[in-house]
């Protein structure tokens, strides 16, 4: 008997540049398990989405009134796209929003975010528009997200820890890294050294291989080889 899967809860705060290059890319994606709402406080930022998410608010998100009537707490992330973020931040964090995205403009900007609340910092502009995308496209990606990078057409490249006994000690060619979860080995990393591996090379707990495939293929091998059988 099959279940009923809820869709994710997302909502962009601020539909600048920054905040249109993470809607056109989720839109983009064509997820299908995805419910996108948009807030700015000028329409016409909203405009040229309105018939293509669920749906659009013109309001001014320093006003916990604003946040409160969306019942912004019931969001699954919140990405606070507006380059005056930190009275939005710290509303969130008050009204209990679990998943607080924000883009810093310095190291001193990202460590007053995450003071108060923010979950991922993103920068710069368009890299983080497209990283964000990624992240909240995939609820099984956001623990994995630092290392997530976008190349084109639909890959991305990731580097893994590996921790799953079952791989280690293994050469590569003995897993099924293409044939089974399609992706392709970049390099590894082991201490100070970096490898560009054969088939034979074999694979130690703790390095650190960069594989390039599709989205859903890199969360797959990802999970596959951070799983710790030993905890």
């Amino acid at each position: 008997m099959g279940f009923f899967k809820r869709a994710r809860e997302i909502c962009i705060i601020g539909i600048g540049r920054f905040g249109q290059a993470i809607v056109k890319k989720i839109l983009s994606s064509n997820a299908s398990d995805i419910r996108l709402v948009l807030v700015d406080n000028n329409e016409r930022n909203l405009l040229q989405f309105k018939d293509e998410v669920d749906g659009v608010y013109v309001g001014d998100c320093a006003d916990s009134k604003t946040l409160e009537a969306l019942k912004i707490d019931e969001f699954d992330v919140v990405i606070v796209a507006t380059p005056n973020n930190i009275e939005i931040v710290a509303t969130l964090s008050e009204l209990g929003v679990k998943t607080i995205i924000a883009r810093a403009f310095s190291s001193r900007h990202a460590r007053v975010l995450r003071q108060i609340g923010v979950t991922q910092i993103i920068s710069p502009e368009e890299e983080a528009g497209k990283k964000v995308a990624i992240l909240v496209s995939n609820n099984s990606l956001t623990k994995f997200s630092e290392n997530i990078t976008e190349i084109r057409d639909g890959f991305v490249s990731t580097t893994v820890c590996i921790k799953n006994p079952d791989i280690v000690n293994k050469n590569i060619s003995e897993i099924a890294f293409r044939s089974e979860y399609n992706v392709l080995i970049s390099l590894v990393q082991r201490d100070t050294k970096t490898f560009l591996p054969s088939g034979d090379f074999k694979i130690k707990e703790n390095d650190l291989i960069t594989f390039i495939g599709e989205l859903s293929d890199i969360i797959e091998i990802t999970e596959f080889c951070t799983k710790d059988k030993k905890k």
